[in-house]
């Protein structure tokens, strides 16, 4: 799916040629992104100059002309946009993006491999359900093409090709942007998914080598049976320490025995211990992952400002798309409930732009849904890794026991991610987060738009361009007589 979209970015002027190349052509690289924009711009001025569009045809009433001049006026607005945008992404970012994406995964390979279980730490990559939502969009995209050429052909003959691409061709290029932004979220959402299932192995050890076999009686240094029962261990570091303990709690009895005049022991040996009555001794029955904490709380780090790169090369291009998709979808459901419900079926040319309206609104506001989708789970992904540590901290494993650097590293992880989630989200250059709240921002206003519109009284523009049943009653009786 990624060579697709790659692919027809070239194509559409949206991506340049070798973009991983710094010292390429600059003037090969970038001949079609220079060449797109200019052969539409003729075509625009081709068609509004000669009369190829739709609301200038005869058949087209009042309606039909503005909603025409909206859809293509609105789409020549979208196109620039997203091109001047486009031009600001120049090689930078894909090598900066390809760089960087190389370095996690190598960074992820040794986690892995230090890990010592590459037989269930695979991330499945190819999701199906990512696939069928693919594959359901473009076969919408390829509905909606050829509703279009099949209608215009009809009217304009082979100079429907100049039509379509002022009509069709801006929302296509800017789905396309929004395609390419989603692809790039699935390859950061997969990162994350890799890196939680490796917190996940930390978790499950910690939480099924936590029962003790032996617990330690500091007073009379022996060791008592714990009721416990299961597997013990603990790091190295902490069988070292309670070595160390226990040699100083014997030097300290010697010191306390040649001192007997003072007549009271030495408080040193209470001072050495800084567990509690009962300390916890295991042995380590394998290799552990828990090394791997200090590389995956970097790796966490990388993801999340590869995460701010992505944002700030394609947030931009989200304001227009969704503001185009805002309109269309209004004055869609205005046209299909206010004209259709009315006069549908009375004026070919009429019900040809109601359906484009109804087409290009569902096309693009699932577009935009699949964006937001793929934003919501990656957040998801990511507030997912700093609950396996706070669960991992709840369950106090044996390695935190043996060293105080692992809890310090995991309570200064989770409170740099609570500052991180108020910083930074996918957005559109701040106006909006890129979430589920925005769909709710939108039906809110959307429904205060459509209130305003639907009062509104068709009855005299219906009847002044002959579509109300009364006026086509007259008409027949008269035709008739």
């Amino acid at each position: 799916m990624n060579l697709f979209l790659q692919i027809a970015s070239l194509l559409f002027g949206l991506m340049p040629f070798n973009r991983t190349e710094a010292d390429s052509n600059l003037v090969v690289d970038y001949s079609i992104i220079f060449i797109m924009p200019v052969f539409y711009l003729f075509c625009y001025y081709y068609v509004n100059y000669q009369e190829l569009t739709i609301y200038n045809l005869k058949e087209c009433a009042s309606i039909c002309n503005f909603s025409g001049k909206l859809l293509v006026h609105l789409g020549c607005f979208l196109y620039l946009t997203i091109y001047f945008l486009t031009l600001l992404r120049q090689k930078k970012f894909y090598i900066e993006f390809g760089k960087r994406l190389l370095e996690i995964d190598e960074l992820t390979e040794k986690c892995i491999e230090l890990a010592d279980n590459r037989s269930t730490m695979t991330v499945t990559k190819k999701k199906r359900l990512f696939y069928i939502t693919w594959a359901f969009i473009l076969g919408t995209f390829a509905f909606a093409i050829f509703y279009d050429v099949r209608h215009v052909f009809k009217y304009f003959g082979p100079f429907c090709f100049y039509t379509n691409m002022v009509i069709t061709f801006p929302y296509v290029t800017g789905s396309l942007v929004q395609g390419m932004f989603a692809s790039y979220i699935s390859e950061i959402s997969a990162r994350f998914a890799a890196l939680n299932l490796l917190f996940e192995k930390i978790n499950n050890e910690s939480e099924k080598k936590n029962s003790p076999i032996a617990v330690m009686d500091i007073e009379n240094d022996t060791r008592k049976e714990s009721s416990k029962v299961g597997p013990a261990i603990i790091s190295d570091m902490s069988r070292t320490k309670t070595a160390s303990l226990q040699k100083k709690t014997r030097k300290s009895d010697e010191l306390s025995n040649s001192d007997s005049d003072f007549g009271e022991d030495d408080d040193s040996a209470d001072d050495a211990y800084s567990l509690s009555e009962y300390d916890e001794t295991r042995t380590t029955d394998g290799k552990t992952s828990e090394t791997n904490l200090p590389s995956l709380f970097k790796l966490h780090d990388k993801i999340l400002s590869l995460s701010v790169l992505v944002n700030a090369e394609f947030g931009a291009q989200c304001v227009p798309y969704m503001a185009a998709c805002f309109v269309i979808t209004i004055f869609g459901i205005f046209l299909v409930t206010k004209v259709m419900f009315i006069v549908g079926g009375k004026n070919q040319l009429l019900d040809y732009v109601i359906y484009l309206y109804v087409i290009w609104s569902f096309t693009t506001m699932m577009v935009g849904y699949f964006v937001l989708r793929l934003c919501c789970n990656t957040n998801a992904h990511s507030k997912q890794s700093a609950m396996l540590v706070h669960e991992i901290m709840q369950k106090k494993p044996a390695f935190m026991l043996g060293n105080d650097i692992y809890y310090n590293k995991m309570k200064a992880f989770t409170l740099q991610f609570l500052h991180w989630e108020g910083y930074f989200q996918f957005n559109g250059i701040g106006l909006f987060a890129l979430d589920y709240t925005f769909i709710f921002s939108t039906v809110s206003a959307a429904t205060s738009y459509l209130i305003v519109l639907l009062q509104f009284d068709m009855t005299s523009i219906l009847k002044t361009d002959g579509l109300t049943p009364r006026a086509l009653t007259a008409d027949t009786a008269v035709n008739t007589a």
